[in-house]
């Protein structure tokens, strides 16, 4: 606006000019009122120039002051983002310290749970994970197909029933015991087999870190060095040699080819009293009413 009056008043000034020019050549006496009038036009050029400047100024100000003002916003905005990116690095630090430290107390915790564990609880523990391995099995009676065939160890325990069988489809028996304790049986799978204790393969004794029947046993029931009435295995569970049994009451003792269910008889005897023995590896000892006493 005051850059078109300013350019107005110039105008003016030159016609004002002009006529006063004229009106001296023609005397009218027309001279100091053009001059008057170009005089005042200059003044309103002067006003319009000046206000036009301090626009100019103003205008030049206030760009200065948005373009600091964007900057000051810039570099806020960009002192937030590192703010926020290192309080996110100090939230997650924080929270991988919080998950380590809660891991640590969880591994505390079960290994103190573990360290208060017997040796019975731990074996309960290892023997129901080959139950799920389907390398042991609980008591109780299964059919062909549920047992893979094999030689395993019977192991009663407190609650446990003690006898062993295995049938045919027809029903005929193929073998049967009732153990005293523990002992070792050789599953055919042709038919029903039925068990008081529990059976678990030879194969799995590595996985509870013991080599025979005996071991196990011992563990489950909390005794030591176990001499009593059982069905050992010569080079297992008894190194070979020569034993004397001593019965408590009429006592027996067999010299076995294997385990139940694949056995012969090589020697045996009713006694009462005492009685002499000689075992070699491979062999199988029965003792019934009797203890080894040395």
């Amino acid at each position: 606006m005051w850059e078109f009056i300013g350019l107005l008043s110039m105008f003016a000034i030159v016609i004002f000019m002009f006529m006063a020019a004229l009106s001296f050549f023609k005397k009218s006496g027309k001279v100091k009122k053009y001059l008057f009038y170009a005089a005042g036009c200059f003044v309103l050029l002067i006003a319009a120039l000046s206000i036009d400047i301090s626009d100019d100024k103003e205008t030049a100000s206030t760009k200065v002051a948005s373009e600091v003002q964007n900057e000051g916003n810039a570099v806020k905005e960009e002192k937030t983002e590192e703010e926020k990116a290192v309080a996110e690095a100090e939230a997650k630090k924080k929270a991988e310290e919080e998950a380590r430290k809660q891991e640590e107390a969880e591994a505390k915790r079960k290994a103190e749970e573990e360290a208060a564990k017997t040796p019975q609880q731990k074996m309960f523990e290892q023997i129901m994970g080959l139950i799920d391995a389907k390398q042991a099995f609980d008591s109780g009676s299964y059919i062909k197909g549920d047992l893979p065939p094999g030689e395993y160890a019977f192991i009663s325990f407190d609650g446990s029933g003690k006898y062993y069988a295995e049938k045919d489809t027809a029903g005929n028996i193929i073998d049967n015991e009732n153990f005293d304790s523990f002992g070792y049986v050789h599953v055919h799978d042709v038919g029903n087999i039925e068990t008081g204790g529990v059976l678990i393969s030879t194969g799995a004794f590595g996985t509870l870190g013991v080599s025979s029947a005996k071991e196990i046993y011992q563990v489950l029931n909390n005794v030591e060095d176990y001499k009593q009435s059982a069905l050992y295995k010569v080079g297992t569970d008894i190194p070979a040699g020569q034993y004397v049994i001593e019965s408590y009451g009429n006592g027996y003792v067999a010299k076995m080819s294997g385990p139940v269910g694949k056995s012969d008889i090589i020697d045996n005897e009713n006694f009462n009293g005492r009685f002499m023995v000689n075992v070699t590896n491979g062999q199988y000892l029965q003792i019934s009413n009797g203890t080894i006493a040395q």
